[in-house]
């Protein structure tokens, strides 16, 4: 029960990894604000799951006055945050010569920029209150180039290095910030890739590429090492980039 009576909001947690994350969070005994991008109802599914008095919000954190107002309800509700897990995102192909700017700066906002100020938003409670924990999710992505998702894979870079200027700035006021970067993880983001015919090239040379027997990872154990840079064993940790994608970035 590493997290008894702690509250943990979490972006992008009505699915995927987030969604995984909230139970996994609540199961050690946190309360959970559960945030979906749109749908409360969705978000409220996950937090029934979570019990605890969990509670679905809804934002879209590519829009800053929602992100103020999502943190300013979070806190009415709880009355505190002790640990921000930034798991929203988008996820798509952008090849060269086919990405217009409205599919450039939807990426970027989704997954960068909002990154930012929910972290901007949440971290003067967190001082206030004399500490806490943030991990973003950057990606494999981030590390390796990507020749079709070459805006994630940009903005997912831009992510990891802001989370090392993040913990610059906050671990002198007991707060850790961390970066998970999953490689191919089991998601409904990226369910199109393992399933659907168009894109059976992308996903041959993930399977080609990856060193382990596994192409796409378990959204489970990526919460589990969330939680692990969130726990009193990772202490130490401020700025670390904990890379999870199955020997892919590894070599060959």
């Amino acid at each position: 029960m590493r997290f008894q009576d702690k509250v943990v909001l979490v972006t992008g947690g009505s699915s995927g990894i987030g969604a995984e994350a909230c139970v996994r969070f609540a199961e050690e005994g946190a309360s959970v604000a559960v945030v979906a991008s749109s749908s409360v109802e969705k978000a409220q599914e996950v937090a029934d799951r979570c019990g605890n008095g969990s509670r679905g919000f809804a934002c879209d954190i590519a829009d800053v006055e929602q992100i103020g107002t999502l943190v300013a309800n979070v806190m009415d509700a709880f009355g505190r945050i002790d640990v921000l897990v930034n798991a929203a995102g988008v996820f798509y192909p952008t090849r060269i010569g086919e990405t217009d700017e409205e599919m450039y700066d939807r990426m970027a906002d989704a997954n960068l920029k909002g990154v930012f100020f929910m972290c901007n938003a949440v971290a003067p409670h967190m001082i206030e209150a004399g500490g806490g924990r943030i991990v973003n999710l950057g990606s494999a992505a981030g590390v390796a180039g990507r020749s079709n998702y070459i805006v994630y894979s940009a903005v997912k870079a831009g992510v990891i290095n802001m989370t090392r200027s993040l913990a610059a700035a906050l671990a002198p006021h007991n707060i850790n910030v961390n970066c998970l970067a999953p490689g191919n993880t089991a998601t409904p983001m990226n369910e199109n890739v393992r399933t659907e015919p168009e894109y059976e090239e992308i996903y041959e040379t993930i399977k080609k590429n990856t060193l382990s027997n596994r192409p796409f990872a378990d959204p489970r154990e990526m919460a589990g090492a969330i939680m692990f840079l969130c726990s009193q064993d990772a202490n130490a940790a401020h700025g670390t980039l904990l890379l999870m994608d199955e020997g892919l970035s590894a070599g060959y």
